[in-house]
């Protein structure tokens, strides 16, 4: 194998082009957050009393989810056996044309019982194109960086995916402002057909990218169903990566889209007020993804995620006792620190550590495998659960338990990821391509 790094104009096109799909994916997803916190209940769910129109709305954004690991599973296996590059100009289209649908559907008034029928079909289209786009996006980063800048070139991908959500947040910000009363009738739906421009633009940029070597190197491989030898030999590699996602699937939809709800709702800030505190939140984010992802590289990813899970454990319970200010400078504070501090972290680090968990013959699928089945349990359901649980309660604090619970799972997973791989190596081209499956092989000095 060689070991001679990747050119970085390479590398360069290849992080752009994934975080440019990662923007369009997130800018869909936010979209339908947004709208799903503040549109979706009154338009689509009518007949139902406020709290269960809320209730209904978020279910939709659930059931998208949902079909993220089937996505996942099956344009994983494809990305692994016919090429990075193919799957993911296919799931970016299959995400667009989706979401600007969306923008086109007829309301309950109209169509009755078929119009939220249509909503939640096309939810499940959108789902299954975005199961496998993050996957792709961070396999195609890492694996066409130079070894030494992994962490770097796979960060942009997270990047995009905030730049993408906040992108998509400040055009329904706009769209509100510039509708004003018929934003409930019509407005709502301007965000969603510009995700075609969106997507023009996007396709154009991924199909300048040239396939990784990994993938072409690791063609020969004659493994018939990657991820059922993943389960057949790597249980503990997939157990794990699955785990340090619930500080990304589940802990970071609290702030960025349950909190939505939360401050327009609860604290009795004004929506575009809301719109605009999270715009700002994952912006900070965004910026600071690259900065982390340099870090990762030289002080280690592993211990970089384990700080972010941390820290994560430890602010849950000040953010909201800031937000119950009401102050809007305390509040956005409350948001951007759990959002660097934490998330930020942790998505920076998450990138190339994911990568490296799993061989190239099987490393799309691997990746797609564990981030969709976590996003599936948590990533659909937290906004829905912590509805559930501040109705139940009346209060905050059982939102900020379930947050903390959710960090503690990813930072045991990465810790125990130590017998799998470890900071020590991640420089390392030759182990980054072949790792082994059995845990006393990948216990190096310098693990911990």
């Amino acid at each position: 194998m060689s070991t001679t790094a990747p050119p970085v104009q390479q590398a360069r096109r290849a992080a752009a082009a994934a975080a440019v799909g990662s923007l369009v994916e997130w800018y869909d997803f936010a979209l339908y957050g947004a709208a799903a916190a503040l549109v979706f209940n009154s338009y689509f769910f009518v007949d139902s009393s406020p709290t269960t129109g809320l209730l209904a709305s978020f279910a939709t954004f659930a059931v998208g989810y949902f079909a993220r690991p089937f996505g996942g599973v099956v344009f994983g296996h494809l990305g692994d056996k016919i090429g990075r590059k193919p799957v993911m100009v296919v799931t970016l289209g299959i995400m667009g044309v989706s979401t600007a649908l969306i923008g086109l559907l007829p309301s309950y008034q109209s169509v009755g019982i078929l119009a939220p029928a249509l909503l939640v079909l096309l939810r499940v289209v959108q789902g299954l194109g975005a199961g496998a786009e993050y996957a792709g996006a961070i396999v195609l980063s890492s694996e066409a960086a130079p070894v030494g800048h992994r962490g770097f070139y796979a960060s942009w991908s997270g990047a995009g995916v905030w730049v993408g959500s906040a992108l998509g947040l400040g055009t329904f910000q706009f769209a509100l402002w510039a509708t004003g009363d018929n934003f409930e009738q019509w407005g709502w739906r301007i965000p969603f057909l510009l995700s075609l421009v969106m997507l023009g633009i996007s396709l154009y940029i991924r199909r300048q990218v040239a396939e990784t070597a990994s993938f072409e190197q690791a063609k020969s491989d004659d493994t018939k169903i990657p991820l059922f030898e993943l389960f057949r030999t790597a249980k503990g590699r997939l157990a794990l990566s699955l785990g340090s996602n619930f500080m990304l699937s589940g802990f970071s939809y609290i702030p960025q889209v349950w909190a939505l709800s939360y401050l327009t709702n609860d604290i009795g800030l004004a929506a575009m007020a809301g719109l605009g505190i999270n715009a700002v939140v994952l912006a900070a984010g965004a910026a600071f993804m690259p900065v982390f992802g340099r870090l990762g590289d030289r002080v280690g990813r592993r211990r970089l995620f384990m700080f972010g899970a941390g820290f994560g454990v430890l602010w849950a319970f000040p953010m909201f006792a800031l937000i119950d200010t009401r102050v809007p400078a305390l509040i956005i504070l409350a948001l951007v620190v759990c959002f660097v501090g934490a998330v930020a972290t942790c998505y920076a680090a998450q990138a190339a550590f994911l990568a490296e968990m799993f061989p190239p013959a099987m490393r799309y699928s691997g990746v797609a495998f564990a981030r969709e089945v976590s996003g599936a349990l948590l990533g659909g359901t937290t906004p829905l659960i912590a509805t559930a649980l501040f109705a139940g309660f009346g209060h905050w604090w059982p939102v900020a338990v379930w947050m903390v619970v959710m960090a503690t799972v990813a930072f045991v997973s990465v810790y125990l990821s130590k017998h799998y791989r470890s900071d020590a190596d991640q420089g390392s081209d030759d182990h980054f391509n072949h790792l082994t499956d059995r845990p006393s092989d990948a216990v190096p000095t310098g693990a911990h």
